[in-house]
């Protein structure tokens, strides 16, 4: 099965399905167009598992309202206010840990933005 069969399916083993995908068709389309995304969610959520295990993890397809050509997709780690710079120190180290995954085509990794 292709990467956006596996999307489109919303297949039960698809990375997706541990997200909340507050603009699914958006997200999708986002991730079908640009190679490699899907790749690198699939190698950053076992690292979110680590560093936040008791979170809930949320999509959301971001396009600048004033700069065109400037899309992102947020992760948010919908994590506990009372944590929040404990938390942020966690989220500097797993954002560096991204940085050093080893995928297909690493120039996705800047439209990958993370928050906690």
């Amino acid at each position: 099965m292709s990467i956006k069969e596996n999307i489109l399916n919303d297949n039960k083993g698809c990375v997706l399905n541990n997200f909340k995908l507050i603009n699914k068709e958006e997200i999708i389309d986002f991730i079908k167009s640009h190679n490699g995304l899907l790749e690198l969610l699939e190698k950053v959520y076992p690292l979110l598992k680590s560093y936040f295990p008791d979170y809930s993890y949320s999509l959301l397809y971001a396009p600048d309202p004033e700069i065109v050509s400037i899309e992102d997709l947020m992760l948010f780690i919908n994590g506990d206010i009372k944590d929040y710079e404990y938390n942020r120190n966690k989220l500097y180290d797993l954002e560096r840990e991204i940085d050093d995954l080893n995928v297909s085509n690493s120039k996705v990794k800047r439209l990958l933005l993370l928050d906690v």
